[in-house]
């Protein structure tokens, strides 16, 4: 081999010798970059799984004032039905003293004033009955209402649960990808 021969041979070695280490220095930029990268994503998907964590326990104390909430609905919704039960037996009662007081007026002319004054009587109480069966009506609606709302909050208390649960589960599998992902990262750096 010519002297000009082995110094063109040295010039090439040399050459690609350089490209090797330019070439490894970028690999080695690139994996820290990824390393850099996957460090922020590790941080990003546990901050997400603490956020996640905190919805979830909202979404259950939510849950749990709702089925509070329906749970006196509920109860307001039996006392109500139990008065409105009541004032229908109070209702038949004096429709019974109403219909007694008639008979009493046909029976003695003599005691018509008397019956009339207490069938007159008899009609106002029963129109105090009237209006307590009304009012019973209308809190056993509005305990029905007060329930459906409680129902429909809490539906809403168990999706936001389930979702938080599911935000949880979508950190958590982040998190295990970045360190796979990084593990991978150092094994190749390492070959």
């Amino acid at each position: 081999m010519t002297s000009s021969s082995s110094r063109q041979q040295s010039a090439t070695d040399q050459d690609g010798g350089q490209r090797y280490q330019d070439q490894r220095a970028l690999v080695d930029l690139t994996i820290s970059e990824l390393q850099r990268d996957l460090q922020r994503v590790e941080d990003q998907a546990r901050l997400a799984q603490h956020d996640a964590h905190n919805a979830r326990q909202g979404a259950q104390q939510a849950r749990t004032a709702a089925q509070h909430s329906q749970n006196q609905a509920r109860q307001a919704q039996n006392q109500a039905q139990q008065a409105q039960g009541q004032a229908q037996q109070a209702q038949a009662q004096l429709q019974q003293a109403q219909a007694q007081a008639q008979q009493a007026q046909n029976e003695a002319q003599q005691a018509n004033q008397r019956a009339q004054q207490a069938q007159g009587q008899a009609q106002q109480a029963q129109s105090l009955v009237q209006q307590a069966h009304n009012d019973a009506q209308q809190a056993n609606q509005r305990a029905q209402q007060a329930q459906e709302r409680a129902d429909q909050a809490n539906q809403q208390a168990q999706q936001a649960e389930d979702q938080a649960q599911q935000a949880h589960n979508y950190a958590v599998q982040a998190q295990t990808d970045a360190g796979q992902i990084r593990s991978n990262a150092r094994q190749f750096q390492r070959a």
